[in-house]
């Protein structure tokens, strides 16, 4: 393949992964993501042919096996787990044949790049007070490009933390500060685990658990003190009761709603299928089965917000649990202790600022083919796959 359809290649595939925001409604989405990804393999197959990972192959075909058989039980109709497993396939197989054909080093760093310029772009369009893209109209936090500043954060984590491991102070300073200013707790999340992931092991662990009491202590001082953070725990800790009865209070705020409602949603549908009910079937659980027994706050069902969240069920751990049962929980106690092996070397840094993205997605977000989530699954893959070649492993 000529370089310069090389490049064309590399540099529209990394400007896809920050691409969300730019879309248009036609009786769907119309994302440019996905425009770049049909015109795209027309470029690849130009030049090459189209391969497939054995593995992905045998995924989705016992993924698709499951919902027929989940989806005929249940009475579900098919076109929910349709369009879910076209999308996988599509969007997976695009990533995988992407970064086979190009050299893996150059699309790390042309995606360091391209976040660094995203991160830019935010403080400007943050400090003068503009953000054209959010998804809710007046949100002043700092987004970038993305519509939501937890986005912004998922598809930045890994170069934040890259930049960190790579002794790039001055880029991970404005990376991490920028994260901050987003005020997104998964954000605060994401920089803790940077600074825990790395150096856990069993000895460490027990001087966690030693010191618990002091945290409990800390938490117990600043419960009692600080009236915001008071405020939000007693919130919490009110809704979590609402996992269990579906009944939401009239003052629960709408991101609480939108994590509980679909908790709530898992605990029926595991209860009732402990298999699973297929992939793509969360909202359609929720929807058609399970909100009848819920009481959302009136607010919420003024706003049309009663139903925040339920397509992609808030996070991936919930869809995962919710849609493919003891299956997916399995799958994701699995793949977590698969994690642990990327923090064996110093030849995986990007890879262990994956693993921090794919925590975040199991906590934020669950939907199975944002612009990211294959470019950065597939990235792992073949670090791993390189790293495992080399002669000497350290």
């Amino acid at each position: 393949m000529k370089l310069n359809l090389k490049k064309y290649l590399l540099y529209s595939s990394v400007f896809a992964i920050f691409s969300e925001a730019f879309f248009f409604h036609f009786i769907i989405d119309w994302k440019l993501l996905y425009f770049i990804i049909f015109i795209n393999y027309f470029v690849i197959l130009s030049h090459n042919s189209i391969k497939v990972n054995k593995y992905f192959i045998y995924l989705l075909f016992l993924i698709l096996l499951h919902a027929i058989l989940s989806y005929t039980f249940i009475q579900i109709p098919f076109n929910y787990f349709i369009s879910q497993l076209l999308g996988i396939a599509v969007v997976g197989i695009y990533f995988y044949n992407l970064i086979k054909i190009l050299d893996l080093d150059t699309v790390i760093k042309t995606y360091l790049k391209f976040a660094f310029v995203v991160v830019i772009i935010g403080y400007v369009l943050f400090f003068i007070g503009y953000n054209p893209f959010s998804h809710f109209d007046g949100d002043p936090r700092l987004m970038s490009i993305l519509k939501e500043p937890a986005h912004y954060v998922v598809v930045i984590i890994p170069a934040c933390y890259y930049f960190l491991k790579n002794k790039n102070y001055l880029k991970f300073f404005i990376t991490f500060i920028s994260i901050l200013i987003s005020t997104s707790s998964l954000g605060i999340i994401g920089c803790s685990l940077m600074f825990v992931l790395p150096y856990l092991n069993l000895k460490k662990f027990l001087v966690f658990l030693a010191l618990l009491p002091v945290f409990f202590f800390l938490f117990v001082q600043t419960y009692n003190n600080f009236e915001p953070f008071k405020l939000r725990v007693d919130d919490t800790y009110e809704s979590l009761k609402s996992i269990k009865s579906g009944k939401f209070k009239e003052e629960t705020n709408w991101s609480s709603y939108a994590l509980i409602s679909n908790l709530y949603v898992l605990n029926k549908n595991i209860s009732d299928h402990p298999l699973g009910s297929g992939i793509g079937s969360h909202f359609y659980m929720y929807n058609v089965t399970y909100s009848k027994s819920m009481r959302a706050p009136q607010y919420l069902i003024d706003q049309d917000l009663d139903k925040s969240n339920a397509p992609d069920a808030n996070s991936l751990f919930t869809r995962m649990a919710s849609e493919l049962g003891i299956f997916g929980i399995v799958i994701i106690i699995f793949g977590i202790y698969y994690m642990k092996y990327v923090f064996t070397s110093n030849h995986l840094l990007f890879s262990q600022g994956i693993v921090i993205y794919l925590i975040l997605k199991l906590i934020r977000d669950g939907h199975y083919f944002p612009p990211e989530f294959y470019f950065f699954i597939w990235i792992m893959f073949f670090e791993i796959k390189r790293f495992k070649s080399l002669p000497s492993k350290n």
